[in-house]
């Protein structure tokens, strides 16, 4: 350090940047808790040692150190930093000082985030909504690089996609979205023998309690067999175009067996027609009664051609960015001439990767929302700080 209270030039070359490394506390960075009713989760705190030093969830008070640029276009580069006592002024102008100053806490603030987080949970979009999807913190690891997407993040995204959807779109209000879970219980109760196969049909029945498939637009089932995730569309038209229901099958892969899963579909939809025809009458359904007399026999089926993903983790990405492109570009109703929609260039396969760092993003924030609230009510399990 010279007299002058600036560093000399190898004196800045040691201190080159490392947020990682630098002992400081985390600045103070508080978290946005404005979002609207529906996507506010709630937050679950587990038990967390108790005292007055217990750590908190929420951001500690910054520091007296502050990171200012060099003036130097070649020690900038390089992200030299200037350390200064609270007592010097610095000297470079203020609004250099704004454009390029370095906040080190940024990154220890996150990680000691997620470490205090590490065994918390919460339930989208709340505790008391019927479809709310539980995850843990620790469940955002699956949206790492390279990391295979699990039921919990594929549920939490098909919830967003419901709340995020515009409630005079329609096609969407007429969607039934099923979870990931659901297809696998579907194949057991359309492969069920014995003499109880109507009453086991009849329990499944609650999977969809209070709802009619047959006088919806949509019906979206994920799949998700042998480490791969695929979707399944059942498209039920108008009644003024004279057809059954469509099942579209959609893989970014082309991994699963179409025609297994067209198999189980049409015995879940058989099921289902033979529960209601004896309750529901025809006038009631969009469907034509000549043609919901002999449903069976007039349900299509289609292999969807669409664009490809370009490594083999993520097939879950491209089942929510179907989902998501899907339910932007559906009509009320599909005609047999609107599966010209689909193709191989219906989107950049780059779209659907990019959901990953979205995804990864959205879960975040929920969860600093979450624990901000938590610590906002003092609903808190240790009286030093937001513990989860």
């Amino acid at each position: 350090m010279r007299s002058d209270g600036d560093l000399s030039q190898r004196g800045r070359q040691n201190v080159r940047s490392s947020s990682r490394k630098w002992p400081f506390h985390k600045g103070d960075k508080s978290f946005n808790s404005n979002g609207s009713q529906k996507d506010r989760a709630s937050l679950t705190c587990p038990s967390h040692q108790s005292g007055e030093n217990s750590s908190s969830c929420l951001p500690k008070k910054k520091e007296s150190f502050e990171v200012l640029p060099s003036k130097n276009p070649r020690l900038r580069k390089e992200q030299n930093l200037v350390l200064l006592d609270e007592d010097e002024s610095p000297v470079e102008d203020a609004s250099e000082e704004s454009e390029g100053s370095l906040h080190i806490e940024t990154t220890e603030q996150a990680d000691e985030f997620a470490e205090c987080m590490i065994d918390a949970k919460i339930y989208y979009p709340s505790r008391v909504d019927p479809e709310s999807v539980e995850i843990c913190y620790t469940d955002i690891n699956h949206l790492a690089p390279a990391a295979y997407l699990t039921s919990p993040i594929m549920n939490f995204y098909i919830r967003y996609l419901q709340l995020q959807a515009s409630p005079t779109n329609r096609a969407i209000r007429d969607c039934h979205f099923f979870n990931t879970y659901f297809y696998s219980k579907l194949k057991e109760a359309v492969s069920h023998k014995g003499g109880d196969k109507d009453s086991f049909f009849i329990k499944f029945r609650r999977w969809w309690k209070g709802v009619n498939i047959f006088q919806k637009s949509y019906v979206l089932i994920p799949i998700h067999e042998d480490v791969h995730w695929s979707l399944v569309i059942i498209c039920i038209p108008d009644k003024e175009d004279e057809s059954g229901p469509i099942i579209l099958h959609l893989d970014s892969l082309k991994l699963h067996c179409s025609l297994s899963i067209f198999s189980n579909i049409r015995s879940f939809l058989k099921e289902e027609w033979n529960y209601l025809k004896q309750e529901v009458s025809p006038s009631d359904l969009p469907i034509a009664e000549r043609i919901w007399q002999h449903l069976p026999r007039r349900i299509d089926d289609r292999i969807i051609p669409v664009p490809q993903q370009k490594n083999d983790y993520d097939c879950g990405l491209f089942v929510l960015f179907f989902m998501e492109r899907f339910m932007e570009e559906a009509p009320e109703r599909l005609k047999k001439k609107d599966l010209a929609m689909f193709g191989k260039r219906w989107f950049r396969p780059e779209e659907a990767s990019g959901l990953r760092i979205k995804i990864r993003n959205l879960l975040k924030k929920q969860f600093q929302i979450s624990s901000a609230e938590c610590c906002n009510s003092k609903s808190l399990t240790s009286p030093g700080g937001c513990s989860p």
